[in-house]
């Protein structure tokens, strides 16, 4: 466990890059501009890899019950509606103000882990490290924002979900106890109903097929590799969050965000600065701190619940 967290961590940041990177490419190289149905395409093919892994016996997943798909709905509808904004965000190119409204994800989701009582509790100076990171963060993505209105709208919207689903998915795994494969399985295929509902209705429905180079082979590869990369990072997400905690993913997702800036500044895209550098270090070297407590706090967890059960 001690070693698994990390390693899923950095697993999902390589992914991360790479889905954002060929995803970009995609749609601004092709114009797709249809995260609604990429989203669901995405769900739809993760589900027959899913079900191909199982019928070569490569993994071992529970048939899908009406009763397991109720009980993870409401974090299935959060999880849909996060997979289409974070498309969205990727259309406009990861606007600042989506980004910087991300950067909040972790306090947001120390204060739904309180709200919703989970048994894995957060440790006073945990809570201080995740108030420090995310002061650091936002002090470090604050500029002159000249967005419209809606990408506000749409940046809260998918704070609040992607504060919500993880730590739901915490929740309802600390009460009904199933395999990260299982439960991803279960959302993904509550997923499908909404998104192709969503589809329908959107008004730009009708131009996806239109849009589309669908008699080329490399907007077809480009098209796969994006979905691919796509359900692999979702995947990493359910995995790291059950691993250890909703909180420590979104600590994560921040590293990312504050990796992306240190980027930017030696590209030139930013102008560097004392105060910004400095948040950026004290926001980078607290999630590390951070991980490397949780993780000794989860083993010494791990190790008092064996302990405790009787010989």
């Amino acid at each position: 466990m001690e070693v698994a967290v990390p390693a899923s961590g950095l697993l999902y940041l390589l992914c991360s890059a790479f889905s954002e990177f060929f995803s970009g490419v995609f749609i601004n190289q092709y114009r797709f501009n249809f995260p609604a149905f990429m989203a669901l395409c995405q769900a739809l093919l993760t589900i027959v890899l899913l079900q191909l892994l199982r019928q070569v016996r490569l993994l071992k997943i529970k048939p899908y019950l009406l009763e397991s798909g109720e009980i993870f709905l409401l974090p299935s509808i959060c999880f849909s509606f996060h997979s289409v904004l974070t498309l969205w965000a990727v259309i406009r190119s990861n606007s600042n103000v989506f980004t910087f409204i991300r950067r909040f994800t972790p306090l947001t989701t120390l204060a739904f882990m309180k709200m919703f009582n989970l048994k894995k509790r957060t440790s006073f100076s945990n809570a201080f490290l995740v108030l420090v990171v995310t002061s650091c963060t936002v002090f470090a993505g604050l500029q002159n924002f000249t967005d419209e209105a809606v990408v506000y709208v749409y940046g809260v919207l998918n704070l609040m979900f992607k504060s919500t689903y993880p730590t739901l998915i915490q929740k309802l795994c600390e009460d009904h106890k199933m395999s990260v494969v299982d439960v991803y399985y279960t959302c993904t295929i509550n997923s499908c109903p909404l998104l192709f509902v969503y589809c329908l209705l959107h008004p730009d429905t009708p131009q996806i097929f239109p849009s589309g180079s669908w008699s080329s082979l490399i907007f077809l590869g480009f098209f796969a590799l994006a979905l691919l990369l796509g359900s692999l990072l979702n995947f990493l997400v359910f995995l790291c969050t059950l691993l250890s905690s909703a909180l420590t993913m979104n600590m994560i997702e921040v590293a990312k965000t504050d990796m992306l800036a240190l980027r930017n500044i030696t590209t030139h895209e930013w102008t560097s600065s004392l105060p910004l550098l400095t948040s950026l270090l004290i926001s980078t070297s607290g999630v590390g701190i951070y991980m490397y407590r949780d993780a000794r706090e989860t083993k010494a967890g791990t190790r008092k619940d064996s302990t405790d059960i009787p010989t």
